[in-house]
């Protein structure tokens, strides 16, 4: 049995080094009110992939969520991206992006939610290409709440990917949050291989009503 189980494990790293990505996601937060129904997020991001290229991407921008009636909520916001490419270089690039979140049900101790938004890629290099996102989200709302979410990309060839999320947050106070999560994402074979992503996340609220989002 003890060999079996080595075996496994063997089969399991090879895979995971021959056929996918092991990567991670560090993002940090501030929600800020601009007016009642209408709040500000300035979003951060890194991503790594370790024993491989190592840090390779920084994002940044703001994010508008403006409320709307039945717990609906319109977004939209602007990143701006620099991504190492195989010359190890790092290339700048915009994204454009708008849609919207609402809820579709809740109870006292967990809700769910749909988001739609589309995207527009600008890169410094490449050709600009459109990206279509729909996730479904079911999440906890304690102050240790557990999360779980499937989200459809789409571009103009169709199916791009599919992004399986789980995870758990942790309130550190009225102002403060805490993630970790990790999503397996299956890819079309000319956007990428296999994707792991490991997540942390960190969010400052100064008085809004947002819930943390680690995939923004």
């Amino acid at each position: 049995m003890h060999g079996c189980r080595l075996a496994l494990t063997a089969m399991m790293l090879a895979f995971l080094k021959a056929e996918a990505q092991v990567e991670t996601q560090h993002a940090l937060d501030g929600n800020l009110p601009l007016r009642p129904g209408l709040d500000l997020v300035l979003h951060a991001r890194i991503r790594t992939q370790p024993g491989r290229l190592g840090f390779y991407q920084i994002r940044g921008g703001p994010v508008l969520e403006c409320a709307a009636a039945g717990g609906f909520r319109l977004i939209a916001g602007y990143y701006y991206a620099e991504q190492e490419n195989s010359e190890a270089d790092f290339i700048g690039g915009h994204r454009w992006f708008g849609g919207g979140e609402g809820r579709l049900w809740r109870s006292g101790t967990a809700r769910m939610d749909a988001r739609l938004v589309a995207e527009r890629f600008l890169p410094a290099q490449g050709n600009d290409f459109s990206r279509y996102r729909l996730r479904i989200r079911l999440r906890g709302t304690g102050t240790l709440a557990p999360y779980g979410s499937i989200e459809n990309f789409l571009d103009a060839r169709g199916w791009r990917s599919t992004r399986y999320a789980g995870g758990i947050r942790l309130k550190g106070g009225p102002a403060v949050s805490f993630d970790a999560g990790y999503f397996v994402e299956p890819r079309r074979a000319d956007v990428g291989h296999l994707r792991h992503m490991f997540l942390t996340g960190i969010e400052v609220n100064f008085g809004t009503k947002q819930l943390p989002d680690l995939d923004r």
